[in-house]
């Protein structure tokens, strides 16, 4: 989340700043917010449903949200949103059925980021803990990585993705960088100084890190890594990353990048009003991003402001 500071003049008690987006349909995105009112230490996270241009309160949850992505349809479950809360809140919930919760058992901890994985969900945070959801429920998966806490934070994982459930890469402060093997965990030469707050894994096989001071990379264990930082855009933070249309889409707070062909580029988004990048997420036909009291759709030509009310 943004350490920038948030304006709140003019802003009622009810007014949301929006952080995370999911989508499962061009035209309907959940919204997931927190309270002005709760400055910078929201104890509660506000879901929001768009669909079709009108705008329906769905529940708060009663943590804050560090971590949302789509589960997909599988032939015994719906579509579904999944939500992680930084105490280990987590809240699915299928399309068209009532959510249910779990809770992770934490090492004293915050988690950061939630991942699905060939179909599997993992997270991960603080002291570079690892959790994985199996069929049999929640379990540990960072011996080997996972430093105790003793009196403050040390060290972290603020994002992971993988290829499978035997090739995972997770990185995080001061650009700790390590993959999983399926069998354990190894902590790679990072190409980065910087605390790396995004990986994602292409279809090429190449793994994107991005992060603090506009850093950016592509490469991989095997192959290496190649700096694709521009140092113009090295005064941004790169916060998430989504893949829309052959085109890696980078939220980096004030600014949109695209990542296309191995060039990166600010993307000129022609939209009136205030305009800030957190999180975003892509269907086959729709991207949607969301930050601060931003929320747009892009079609790939458009871009199209909607406000909520």
């Amino acid at each position: 989340m943004s350490n920038e500071e948030r304006s709140t003049e003019g802003r009622k008690g009810t007014d949301l700043y929006f952080t995370h987006v999911i989508s499962g349909a061009p035209n309907v995105a959940l919204l997931l917010g927190h309270l002005y009112l709760e400055g910078h230490d929201p104890s509660i996270t506000r879901v929001m449903l768009l669909r079709d241009g009108t705008f329906y309160f769905v529940y708060d949850l009663p943590d804050s949200t560090y971590g949302a992505t789509l589960l997909q349809a599988t032939d015994e479950q719906p579509l579904a949103f999944a939500m992680l809360g930084r105490r280990g809140l987590l809240r699915i919930n299928p399309t068209g059925q009532a959510p249910h919760d779990e809770t992770l058992n934490l090492p004293n901890a915050y988690v950061l980021n939630l991942q699905q994985i060939a179909g599997e969900l993992y997270a991960c945070g603080t002291q570079q803990q690892v959790h994985h959801r199996s069929t049999d429920g929640w379990v540990r998966m960072d011996d080997g990585c996972h430093a105790p806490l003793v009196d403050q934070v040390t060290c972290g994982f603020n994002a992971m993705d993988g290829f499978g459930a035997d090739n995972i890469y997770a990185a995080g402060e001061g650009g700790a960088l390590c993959h999983w093997d399926g069998r354990e965990w190894q902590a790679l030469t990072s190409p980065s100084v910087w605390t790396i707050r995004v990986v994602h894994c292409m279809p090429d096989g190449s793994v994107v890190l991005a992060g603090d001071a506009g850093t950016v990379f592509r490469g991989n264990r095997l192959d290496g890594w190649r700096t694709l930082t521009v140092p113009a855009l090295a005064h941004l933070s790169i916060e998430h990353a989504c893949l829309f249309q052959d085109t890696l889409y980078l939220c980096a707070q004030r600014a949109l990048l695209a990542l296309s062909g191995g060039t990166l580029a600010r993307v000129d988004v022609p939209v009136e009003g205030h305009l800030a990048y957190y999180g975003a997420s892509a269907t086959a036909e729709a991207m949607w991003t969301v930050g601060d009291d931003a929320i747009l759709r892009f079609d790939g030509t458009h871009w199209e402001r909607f406000m909520c009310p």
